[in-house]
């Protein structure tokens, strides 16, 4: 066995109990928050599948806390969560949701809404043991993040040559791209890009990005495990 499989295997330094309930749902929570910049404060949380059945039990409820908090997995002040969250001011409702049958069993929907109008953030991730994630939607768009590394999250306009102009700006910045997958949506001439790339993306970027006329939001989605090296 390898020492990467075998850390997969383990799973994470972190507060338990379970890498996929708990570690696997701080991971979700603070992808969401990283998404959206800052301190949310009214969010809405859909357990879909067995988190439906154990997320009380499991504390997966303040493993989410613990994650739109900005807390890595083995942070102890996940335990309470909740407490750190109303003391921040943050409401957090959570509900039960059947996603289909279709949708991974220990998938996990949440919604960041700055007003009573549609989410500024609206993701489902999926917890595949380990502590492992991947996000597989995105406001609506199919994706596959795992946040293994860091993740430009680009929608745009779909205009030709756009997707040249966005790669150019990555090789300005001597990045290498390790993945990049780009989803048409015809019915909105829109189109959600994700680009994996090998090194830590610079501010800049993001300030670069959106001087591309058909761009209409980046998002930068730092490496979701960065902080949770072995002590």
């Amino acid at each position: 066995m390898t020492e990467d499989s075998a850390f997969r295997l383990l799973g994470p330094i972190m507060v338990g109990p379970s890498s996929s309930h708990t570690a696997g749902a701080v991971r979700i929570g603070r992808t969401a928050r990283l998404l959206y910049g800052k301190l949310p404060k009214k969010v809405t949380v859909y357990f879909h599948g067995s988190f439906a059945d154990t997320w009380k039990g499991h504390g997966s409820d303040n493993a989410i806390m613990g994650g739109l908090l900005g807390y890595h997995t083995f942070d102890r002040r996940i335990k309470e969560a909740d407490k750190y969250a109303t003391e921040k001011g943050m409401d957090v409702t959570f509900k039960r949701i059947n996603l289909g049958p279709d949708v991974h069993p220990n998938s996990i929907k949440i919604m960041i809404y700055e007003n009573e109008d549609e989410p500024v953030v609206d993701l489902i991730g999926q917890s595949v043991g380990g502590g492992d994630i991947v996000i597989s939607e995105i406001l609506g768009y199919k994706t596959e993040i795992t946040g293994e590394s860091d993740t430009l999250i680009l929608l745009h306009q779909d205009e030709m040559g756009t997707l040249s102009k966005i790669t150019g700006i990555i090789a300005e910045f001597n990045l290498n791209i390790t993945s990049l997958r780009s989803k048409d949506i015809p019915q909105k001439n829109e189109a959600l890009t994700t680009i994996e790339i090998e090194q830590s993306a610079p501010k800049k970027l993001q300030k670069e990005l959106t001087t591309i006329a058909a761009m209409k939001m980046v998002r930068i989605l730092p490496q979701i495990t960065k902080g949770e090296e072995m002590f």
